[in-house]
């Protein structure tokens, strides 16, 4: 039987890298004189990722509204990933974020002193797991109001870390 999915389980299975492959990345190895190109770079490459949250998470409700459920989920789980590489990016001034981080490292990225992250990261951790699931227990069908909880959830994540991101910019 054929799954509605099979093009976004694909998609996850061959993790693909969404990462803009561009030369002098590293602003910590670049002479004085070229930190603005590179400065430049960083912000390009972050609001790419922070693009690609947005459009995941769009296309996330599409797929809940279309009782594309796992298809919903697997979007969330993207969406995530696109603004903790953002963040990644921010923190630690690299263009080229690894395909996958640990909860060692994204507790250190969601966590500030005034908001503490560690529900942030078991979320995350929690819709990674969700959504690299095969197939979901039949005995456990996934339902609309719980689909709809986490995509809300999802959605207030990504605001709250997209006003980081958006806030240490103007500095």
């Amino acid at each position: 039987m054929a799954r509605n999915w099979s093009i976004s389980e694909a998609h996850c299975n061959h993790q693909v890298d969404f990462t803009p492959r561009l030369q002098d990345h590293d602003i910590s190895t670049q002479p004085r004189s070229k930190h603005i190109p590179a400065y430049h770079m960083l912000r390009t490459t972050i609001m790419a990722y922070h693009q690609h949250a947005k459009y995941h998470l769009k296309l996330a409700a599409i797929m809940c509204n279309h009782n594309q459920f796992k298809a919903c989920l697997i979007l969330c789980d993207w969406a995530l990933t696109s603004m903790i590489k953002a963040l990644y990016i921010h923190k630690y001034h690299s263009v080229h974020p690894p395909k996958e981080l640990t909860m060692n490292e994204i507790l250190p990225l969601v966590h500030t002193e005034t908001e503490p992250g560690l529900d942030i990261a078991l979320f995350i951790g929690t819709m990674q797991h969700i959504s690299s699931l095969v197939d979901y227990p039949h005995d456990q069908p996934l339902e609309l109001n719980n689909i709809e909880k986490l995509l809300q959830r999802t959605e207030e994540i990504l605001y709250e870390l997209s006003k980081r991101i958006i806030n240490n910019s103007s500095e």
